[in-house]
């Protein structure tokens, strides 16, 4: 269990924890901040973040951009991969699929998922973490994956 882990558990039980913890997510990954994502859930195999609709994530028809919520993906996917990945390993972004399936019109749900088995295979190793938006009525906005390569950690 990594230490992100470790404080996201701790603060999430408490009043106004997971937002602290969010604020902490955007100082140690500062260009997330573009984004304001508010964690909303932050579990082995899955994380979810959320992006609210403001006019700093706002393209030239007002909904939000399309790399805003590919940016709200790969914060879930971080918060995902650093709550799975095994004492021991490292994971690291090999890129991003992405296809956009309609306008992103309200704040936006970005889930990323996986499964224990994808993690359980010698290393160094792919995992593709499974990656969703969804608008506050369950409408699909986005689909796609991220390769996350997944290494022992490098002795120092």
């Amino acid at each position: 269990m990594t230490s992100t882990y470790q404080l996201y558990q701790r603060l999430s039980a408490r009043p106004l924890g997971k937002q602290l913890f969010g604020i902490g997510f955007m100082l140690r990954a500062p260009y997330f901040s573009t984004v304001q994502p508010q964690v909303l859930e932050m579990a082995p195999n899955r994380a979810v973040v959320r992006i609210r609709k403001w006019w700093g994530v706002h393209n030239h028809i007002g909904t939000i951009h399309a790399i805003a919520v590919a940016n709200g993906m790969e914060a879930a996917m971080g918060l995902l991969a650093e709550a799975t990945v095994k004492p021991g390993t490292r994971w690291i972004p090999k890129g991003i699929e992405l296809e956009y399936l309609t306008k992103v019109t309200s704040a936006v749900e970005c889930i990323a998922e996986t499964d224990p088995a994808d993690w359980d295979q010698e290393r160094p190793h792919e995992v593709k973490v499974r990656l969703t938006g969804r608008l506050g009525d369950g409408t699909e906005v986005v689909t796609g994956h991220i390769p996350v390569w997944v290494t022992d950690n490098p002795k120092r």
